[in-house]
């Protein structure tokens, strides 16, 4: 969520409560000043996977079993 300021977007701060292993984690990999930028990453990662799609959801249904068949006011 972002507060629109002046015409600006700026992000909503919040606390978040992390185990101490994670926090120490995120400061060795990414450093103190981008452990936000990190969460955010994963969060979103996480959170807003793409849909699959649903193409071969059925193994009966290939592509094997469509015809290309005319319609009788097609022919010429």
């Amino acid at each position: 969520m972002y507060y629109i300021y002046g015409g600006r977007e700026m992000p909503v701060k919040t606390t978040v409560m992390l185990k101490d292993e994670i926090y120490e984690y995120l400061i060795k990999k990414f450093g103190r000043r981008k452990i936000s930028e990190a969460i955010n990453q994963a969060l979103m990662a996480q959170l807003f996977k793409p849909d699959k799609s649903m193409f071969g959801a059925d193994p009966w249904l290939t592509t094997e079993g469509l015809r290309d068949e005319e319609e009788p006011h097609e022919t010429s």
